[in-house]
C-alpha cells in the first residue's frame, strides 16, 4: 500500500502546475541605466570597475551645454556628481578631459565619466539635470540594455518624424522626468 501511495504522490506532483517564478522587476542596483523618451535618450553603462560610459541621443532641435556636474551617480547612500567627461581621441592613454559637452540638435555622442567612484561595478541610480528637470535613468538588466542599444543604434537622426522609428523599433519610454524642486548650483 505504501508503494501505491508514493506512486500516487509522484503522479500528483507531476500533474501539478510548476510554482510561479517570482516576478522579475528592475534590479535595485545595476551596471546599466537608461532614460528614453521622444526627445532624449541617456544611457550609462559601467564597463569595468569604476569606469562608466555615458551616451546621449538628442532628437530635439535645441542646442545646449551639459556640464559634468549635472550628471549624478548614486552609490549606496551617497550621490556623487561627475567631475569631468573623458572624450576618446583615438589614443586610449590620452583622452581629452573636459568639464562640459555641447549638445547639438539631432545628434548623439558618448563619453567616459570621471569621478570619485572607486572600483564600483554597479550603481544605485543615475540622474541627469537638464534645464529645470531631472532625468532619472531606470536600472536595466544586461540583456535589456543590449536590446535597447541595438534599437537606439538604428534611430535615423536625419528623419523628419521620429514616430516612425519608434513604431518600427518598438521603443518604450524608460525612466522619468521630474521638475526640480530647487535649482542646483
Amino acid at each position: 500500500m505504501s508503494a501505491y501511495l508514493a506512486l500516487a504522490l509522484l503522479l500528483a506532483q507531476a500533474q501539478a502546475p510548476p510554482a510561479a517564478a517570482p516576478a522579475a522587476g528592475p534590479p535595485d542596483k545595476s551596471a546599466y541605466f537608461a532614460f528614453v523618451d521622444r526627445e532624449y535618450i541617456f544611457t550609462v553603462e559601467v564597463v569595468a570597475p569604476g569606469v562608466p560610459l555615458f551616451n546621449f541621443v538628442s532628437m530635439s532641435d535645441r542646442e545646449f551645454n551639459l556640464f559634468a556636474k549635472q550628471v549624478r551617480l548614486t552609490l549606496a547612500n551617497r550621490s556623487l556628481p561627475v567631475e569631468f567627461f573623458l572624450v576618446d581621441t583615438g589614443d586610449p592613454k590620452e583622452p581629452m578631459i573636459v568639464p562640459s559637452v555641447r549638445f547639438k540638435p539631432r545628434s548623439s555622442f558618448g563619453v567616459r565619466l570621471k569621478g570619485a567612484l572607486g572600483d564600483a561595478k554597479e550603481l544605485w541610480g543615475v540622474t541627469v539635470a537638464l534645464g529645470e528637470e531631472d532625468f532619472r535613468l531606470a536600472p536595466l538588466t544586461s540583456l535589456d540594455f543590449e536590446n535597447l542599444a541595438l534599437k537606439v543604434n538604428r534611430i535615423n537622426l536625419g528623419s523628419p518624424d521620429f514616430r516612425d522609428d519608434w513604431r518600427v523599433l518598438k521603443l518604450d519610454f524608460l525612466g522619468s522626468r521630474v521638475r526640480q524642486s530647487r535649482r542646483r548650483r
